[in-house]
């Protein structure tokens, strides 16, 4: 018997290694094995993965666009009507009982969904007019407050709304009173490290030219939101009280690796910071669990970081800005909290350095409540589909998959 097929909006240039994207595979894998096929809509850029059941397909590429930054941009702004378009094609070809819709594309699903009759689940990263007010991208409050109307329609539109904060939580209870609201860990925590052992973190050392040293990581983007210019501007503090310090920096494009290495040249720490560019998560994950400590800089409010889940996962000590995105899974129970300033963050990141406790233990306290995601889905498919011969075994399906 088929499997119950669904459409996945993902308005990103699915896959790349960053944090959405991050996200959204494992989401998809998670639905994969709840025993569902699924149809992912995704823009024409980014790496084609092969994941069980899933199916991808992208829009045709459009002239003059050659890739989609991270954030809001005029670019994936352009290619919203065309995924509209390409995914009321499917709707009426597959009719399909469920759309998930990530983010912006929410609000075309929530527009199809009238002619379809779908159920949706908003999968809600961020708050968009808090994110694009916050971005400067719309800087009218005119504009603002139709984007906020959308996003309140938007919200009551939806039959499942995905959060991951506190914020956003809060926010989707407030405007979807009859959305079944299900705040979930939005990136599964990778396994907890395990130990290396001696020969493995010996070569892992090597490689990074830094036998003998102190390792402060930093793995993600190096959009300016991430503060990676307070962390250089903190370096000279921290290897004034730490001597032994290296910080090793994972991810990142070649033009902003270029301008951050000037920026560490100048103020001479430039041959203690070791550029990795990007690499697989899998490897990124090897030196999270060497490091001496792990660092989330973030300088300007925003979803809860991606790689906050697996820095606690890595077991690694933490030293993050006392930022509210940071404080949704972090506490003084399991990371230094500090304001973010240079002198501050060098004080922390020292202080770990120089503290020879042992490594925190890895992994954290799941946030789902009892309304979990697979059950939250298999409620979806049960009530669009209760007529259909194929209910039962689908609805079997479903509930015999993990919570």
């Amino acid at each position: 018997m088929r499997p119950p097929r669904i459409l996945f909006l993902a308005p990103q240039p699915f896959y790349q290694l960053r944090g959405m994207c991050l996200a959204q595979k494992n989401c998809l894998e998670f639905l994969a094995a709840m025993g569902l096929a699924v149809d992912l809509l995704t823009f024409p850029y980014g790496e084609d993965v092969s994941l069980p059941r899933v199916r991808i397909l992208r829009l045709p590429r459009v002239p003059f666009i050659r890739g989609v930054p991270i954030g809001p941009s005029w670019r994936k702004a352009a290619l919203a009507f065309p995924m509209m378009l390409r995914a009321a094609w499917l709707c009426a070809r597959h009719r399909y009982p469920v759309v998930h819709a990530c983010e912006e594309s929410a609000f075309s699903a929530a527009l199809l969904k009238r002619l379809f009759r779908f159920k949706l689940v908003y999968d809600m990263d961020d708050v968009l007019s808090r994110r694009l007010e916050r971005s400067g991208f719309f800087r009218s409050r005119a504009v603002l407050r139709v984007v906020r109307a959308c996003e309140a329609w938007m919200l009551r539109s939806a039959d499942v709304v995905l959060t991951n904060s506190a914020e956003t939580t809060r926010f989707a209870e407030a405007l979807a009173p009859r959305a079944a609201v299900l705040r979930y860990d939005h990136l599964p925590p990778a396994p907890p490290a395990e130990p290396l052992g001696e020969t493995l973190s010996r070569r892992l050392r090597a490689e990074l030219r830094a036998e003998g040293l102190r390792i402060i990581l930093y793995a993600g983007n190096l959009e300016p939101y991430q503060g990676i210019g307070l962390l250089l501007e903190s370096l000279p503090r921290v290897l004034a009280r730490a001597p032994e310090a290296c910080c090793v920096i994972v991810g990142g494009e070649p033009e902003q690796i270029a301008a951050y290495a000037r920026k560490a040249a100048a103020l001479g720490v430039a041959g203690r910071v070791r550029w990795l560019g990007k690499r697989p998560f899998q490897e990124a994950f090897r030196f999270m669990s060497m490091a001496d400590a792990v660092v989330s800089p973030l300088v300007e409010e925003k979803a809860v970081p991606m790689k906050i889940y697996s820095y606690l996962a890595s077991g690694a000590p933490i030293v993050a800005t006392a930022l509210r995105s940071h404080r949704e899974l972090l506490d003084a129970s399991n990371a230094r909290l500090v304001p973010p300033a240079p002198e501050a963050l060098a004080d922390a990141l020292a202080g770990t350095l120089n503290c020879r406790r042992p490594r925190r233990r890895a992994g954290l306290s799941t946030v789902s409540g009892p309304d979990t995601f697979s059950s939250a889905y298999a409620r979806l498919l049960n009530a669009e589909a209760a007529s259909t011969p194929a209910t039962t075994a689908s609805r079997q399906s479903l509930e015999a998959a993990p919570r």
